[in-house]
């Protein structure tokens, strides 16, 4: 597993939305959506809330592989990475809380059915220029 370098963690946490990339096992069809709730739970693993997965959570059960994309003026990333969904138990009451009471302060009536753990496999620099591309975890 890779370690999330700490430049990479606070855009990570800076940015309001990420970019969250899945595909199907069988024909290999590619799925984005657009995350807000998550947050990193610690060097090498990523917490995504599932409030309106579909063919995400089709995917996440053929194809444990996923793809992360996020970037703003200070940077641009990828994280690659091997999930794992919950939607019951400890971990995921945990995170459940989380995301409930942020709803909640939000006053939207929406609550947690599910997440994804995503344990990293590889961090890469993706804004443009020289270094664009090149692996850095």
């Amino acid at each position: 597993m890779a370690k999330i370098p700490q430049e990479v963690q606070e855009l990570f946490n800076k940015v309001p939305t990420i970019v969250f990339a899945t595909a199907s096992k069988e024909d290999a069809q590619p799925n984005v959506c657009m995350v807000t709730m998550k947050k990193i739970i610690d060097d090498e693993t990523i917490y995504l809330s599932d409030q309106f997965f579909k063919k995400t959570l089709a995917n996440i059960k053929e194809n444990s592989k996923a793809a992360l994309s996020f970037w703003n003026d200070d940077g641009a990333y990828e994280i690659y990475g091997t999930m794992r969904y919950v939607n019951e138990g400890d971990e995921f009451e945990e995170q459940a809380t989380w995301v409930n009471a942020t709803f909640e302060q939000m006053g939207v009536p929406i609550k947690a059915k599910g997440g994804v753990f995503i344990h990293v496999d590889a961090v890469y620099n993706s804004a443009g220029g020289p270094s664009a591309g090149t692996q850095i975890a």
